[in-house]
């Protein structure tokens, strides 16, 4: 049953308009003429539609744990600025390099492990992945070419 008090909350109010947002993402992008043109944002809006939706139900029966902890903005000033940076030289190094470049910094600047190896090697692996996964989706599932860049 919903809580009604989870209900009055800001984050509840939050989950919503993020839902109805995406709604409308999904429906301005799955409802058109040329769905094969649109299968990329289709795909993307379906996901965030998906995730809002799961957020939603979180907040509206209270399911939330509150352990997390906000990243103070000063802190988040090194990620901003190398995302920045990977996008003006993109173009320039390849998508593939630079977002590889910008998982590593972020998720060893970001983690909270304490020995330097363990953190190396999981900031590899996330980063090995997650270029696996775009690659997949971007080159050989949608046929779409990246910037390829000097190193590819």
């Amino acid at each position: 049953m919903m809580n009604i008090k989870a209900m009055l909350t800001r984050r509840f109010y939050v989950a919503l308009l993020i839902l109805l947002l995406t709604g409308y993402v999904f429906k301005v992008s799955y409802f058109q003429e040329s769905s094969e043109a649109y299968l990329f944002p289709s795909i993307v809006a379906g996901l965030m539609l998906i995730l809002s939706m799961i957020s939603f139900v979180r907040e509206a029966f209270d399911l939330c744990v509150d352990d997390f902890k906000p990243i103070p903005f000063v802190s988040q000033i090194y990620a901003i600025i190398v995302m920045i940076l990977g996008v003006a030289v993109a173009e320039w190094l390849g998508m593939y390099v630079t977002t590889c470049f910008i998982l590593l910094f972020i998720s060893y600047r970001y983690s909270n492990q304490e020995v330097k190896s363990k953190r190396i090697a999981n900031s590899v692996l996330f980063s090995a992945g997650f270029i696996g996964l775009i690659y997949v989706l971007f080159s050989v599932m949608l046929n779409l070419q990246l910037p390829r860049g000097v190193l590819i």
